[in-house]
């Protein structure tokens, strides 16, 4: 009985200890028509409860813009452009029809003021639609956010115009996640003042600032947290974890991870095939090969797991792809999702074969060409469209790691690569069909610029061809057989002691 007293005793002290401030819950503030806001005349303010609130008009010759608080009664989550910047991500209020949209004041008035000083308990805040489609798909301005992105709204508070020694941050996205419920935020800490400022910042800034939408919205400014108040889950973007190879245990430094058998292995939110093809010449591996070899020096097929450029995009570790014989799927998402991109990179032994030439394949020319097409399918249906990468075309070559923008294929979860070029024989490709990626699942970086491609050379020395084949000799009944590529060839008039 008596903790029952205590507890009833304690949350009638909560509720009078706030009472002398009427809560404003902005169903006093006329705003017109349903699913509209309320714009002032001009620069001024407009009241509810016990506060006071700004807003600024900033009239141009594009017409006039309106900054601070904005009261709506929009009642939908639907974006579709910024004639919806005025919703929050639940839709509608926290309780009854209007709410107030803020966005920063270029004449950086106070956000909101008391009619007299006193402690304000708290209130509820939501992201914008607008602030949570930017973020979730990215737009003209800002960028899709990734895992280590964030937005903050920030609150100070003064009293008598001195700055109160405290700020309240709270994260309106952090750590994949963002909040699209109506949130409480604890304002009490602050003791007494008679005004509250606004601030919001971005992971994402770019020559003219934050590239986030700078928009939240809040409602029942001053009320106090309801008994039982849990804070909502929030939402969480849809974010692949990049695959950087870098957890991928390959061993001793400038070597080749091979499983023993037919199998697979993991990075970031991936998994990725291997196919190991045991015959009587020995075990060859295709499908994705991750390697930490760091040149870009080829002289014989055991240099085949080398990147043009010598080495991986960043860190160590990056992975070679040769077509599976078996037709296995190239790479698989552990739960469907939208891919943003990857870097990919020529190998030093394409490369090398179509400067020079080899024993199968031609040394390139102006006409020549060596493509990657990727293909993407979720739930085993192929997904209407193709990626084409020109690896070499028109007497130049990829040489430097370039980002390739995977996003349009949207959601899937499991991705297939195929390698195709103009010079073919009666055995099929004779260009090597290899090449390398890096970091997939990566964001286009800020201000990227793809790299300029390496050109062919029109006349190109070769000196002992013989050593430059991406192949492997085995001498059998007098006569040399070529395994490359997983194929037997038979060198006819070629006798080797």
């Amino acid at each position: 009985m008596k903790k029952v007293l205590l507890f009833v005793a304690a949350t009638l002290m909560s509720a009078t200890m706030f009472a002398h401030l009427q809560v404003a819950t902005f169903e006093d503030v006329t705003i017109g028509a349903e699913e509209s806001v309320l714009h002032l005349d001009a620069t001024g303010t407009f009241e509810s409860g016990d506060f006071i609130f700004q807003q600024e008009a900033n009239v141009s010759e594009w017409g006039t813009y309106y900054y601070g608080n904005l009261p709506t009664n929009k009642s939908d989550n639907k974006f579709e452009s910024y004639l919806d910047a005025e919703k929050s991500a639940k839709g509608g209020a926290h309780v009854g029809k209007n709410f107030v949209v803020w966005t920063p004041s270029y004449a950086g008035i106070d956000s909101i003021k008391l009619k007299s000083a006193g402690t304000v308990p708290g209130f509820f805040i939501n992201n914008t639609a607008y602030a949570v489609n930017s973020m979730c798909n990215g737009d003209q301005i800002a960028k899709k956010f990734g895992k280590d992105d964030w937005f903050k709204l920030t609150i100070s508070a003064s009293l008598n115009g001195v700055a109160v020694n405290a700020q309240i941050e709270v994260n309106l996205a952090a750590e994949g996640k963002y909040i699209n419920e109506w949130t409480y935020v604890d304002l009490s800490g602050f003791g007494t003042i008679d005004a509250i400022q606004f601030s919001l910042s971005s992971s994402d800034n770019g020559d003219y600032g934050m590239n986030t939408p700078a928009y939240f919205c809040f409602d029942n400014f001053g009320d106090v947290m309801p008994l039982g108040y849990e804070e909502p889950a929030r939402a969480e973007f849809d974010i692949v974890e990049v695959a950087t190879f870098e957890d991928v245990t390959i061993g001793a430094e400038e070597s080749v991870l091979h499983l023993d058998a037919t199998g697979t292995f993991e990075s970031g939110d991936f998994i990725f095939q291997q196919e190991a093809n045991v015959s009587e010449w020995g075990t060859y591996y295709y499908g994705n090969l991750p390697t930490n070899k760091s040149d870009n020096k080829f002289e014989s097929y055991l240099d085949a797991e080398k990147s043009a450029k010598g080495g991986a995009y960043e860190g160590k570790n990056f992975l070679v792809w040769t077509p599976s014989s078996a037709g296995i799927d190239s790479i698989k998402l552990k739960s469907a999702g939208t891919v943003p991109g990857f870097f990919i990179n020529n190998t030093a032994y394409a490369v090398n074969s179509m400067c020079n030439g080899d024993y199968y394949a031609k040394k390139f020319g102006k006409d020549d060409w060596f493509k990657l097409t990727i293909s993407a399918s979720l739930n085993g249906v192929a997904v209407n469209a193709q990626i084409e990468v020109n690896l070499a075309a028109e007497g130049k070559y990829i040489n430097e790691w370039t980002y390739v923008d995977l996003s349009g294929f949207g959601v899937i979860d499991a991705l297939q690569f195929s390698l195709s070029s103009s010079d073919n024989g009666d055995y099929g490709m004779n260009t090597p069909a290899y090449f390398c990626f890096d970091n997939l699942g990566a964001e286009m970086p800020a201000n990227y610029e793809e790299p300029a491609r390496a050109e062919f050379e029109e006349e190109t020395a070769v000196e002992n061809t013989a050593v430059q084949v991406k192949a492997q000799k085995v001498v059998r009944d007098g006569q040399m057989l070529i395994i490359r590529d997983g194929k037997t060839f038979n060198v006819q008039g070629v006798v080797v002691r």
